[in-house]
């Protein structure tokens, strides 16, 4: 009897081992778009390694992908100019597992006048 259960028990522990699973990588990409009347003075964005990159006077619409770990911090700014009211820009960061699911934040503005404004997301994968 004995015998019996500690084979039981050794074939359990080898068949049973909890393999930890790989965090996935994800495809992540800034969109900036805005319209006709509005400049983009620059948007800055941190890429995979946590680089914050910084592109001047980029033309609209503009966007930029990449693949990044799980845990990865994503985090966009545009600075934007209106020439008058009623403008709007829109910037949107998109986190994809590729074939598994997609979620997106979003900065949304309109221009009172003209005069400039800062669009942000920032999120954590």
């Amino acid at each position: 009897m004995i015998l019996r259960l500690t084979s039981v028990t050794l074939l359990l522990s080898t068949a049973c081992k909890v393999t930890e699973p790989t965090p996935p990588d994800y495809i992540v990409s800034y969109h900036l778009s805005g319209a006709l009347q509005i400049i983009c003075d620059s948007v800055k964005y941190k890429d995979a390694a946590g680089t914050v990159i910084k592109v001047t006077s980029p033309p609209l619409p503009w966007s930029v992908a990449y693949v990044a770990p799980a845990g990865t911090f994503v985090a966009g700014s545009a600075w934007m100019v209106a020439t008058g009211s009623a403008q709007a820009a829109n910037l949107k960061v998109t986190w994809t597992i590729s074939g598994v699911s997609t979620a997106s934040d979003s900065s949304f503005g309109t221009s009172t006048g003209a005069g400039k404004f800062t669009l942000t997301v920032a999120h954590q994968l």
